[in-house]
């Protein structure tokens, strides 16, 4: 059964769905987790992504990949998470104070990436999403563009203003990038 047939079958067969989540959980997953940085709360964002497709599968206009669809929900999942986290006034105060002093980071040499991750997260969630995807899950800036459903020239310009602003906050920090 391809792609089409096993999605237009799940919209009224729960099993169906399940070999969705089967086939999809991982990438989900590993998107999320690159994302967070955080185990517990990826499985958490993970299972509200998969809801809210089942909610939502009748949508699914097959006009790209599945999994674009997919990360599409998971981008807006991610992004209330943390628009939520803002309002509660969490998401500031967990990453203060995050790095230590004479600490390099570069491209030419091992790069902590859980730092990176912290400051790609305090960068605007567009940036943060269109770095995601292109550093972490290895797409291209028109695979980028379709998840998003966004112009490529679009997408690039955010790109180039994303890498920018990282730069901008690392090297403010006292890194070398």
């Amino acid at each position: 059964m391809d792609e089409r047939e096993l999605v237009k079958k799940a919209l009224t067969d729960r099993e169906a769905f399940g070999k969705i989540v089967d086939i999809y959980y991982k990438e989900v997953f590993g998107y999320i987790y690159k994302r967070t940085v955080d185990k517990e709360l990826s499985k958490d964002l993970t299972q509200e992504t998969f809801l809210k497709a089942l909610k939502y599968i009748g949508s699914y206009k097959g006009r790209s990949p599945f999994i674009f669809w997919l990360l599409r929900i998971a981008t807006n999942v991610i992004n209330e998470h943390y628009k939520k986290e803002i309002k509660e006034n969490k998401f500031i105060s967990k990453y203060k104070g995050t790095h230590s002093e004479n600490t390099s980071i570069s491209p030419s040499d091992d790069i902590d990436y859980e730092v990176i991750y912290k400051y790609i997260k305090i960068l605007p969630v567009v940036e943060q999403t269109v770095l995601t995807l292109v550093f972490f899950e290895h797409r291209s800036l028109k695979d980028v563009a379709l998840i998003l459903n966004y112009r490529e020239s679009s997408v690039r310009k955010v790109y180039y203003r994303a890498l920018s602003n990282l730069k901008k906050k690392i090297e403010n920090d006292g890194y070398k990038f």
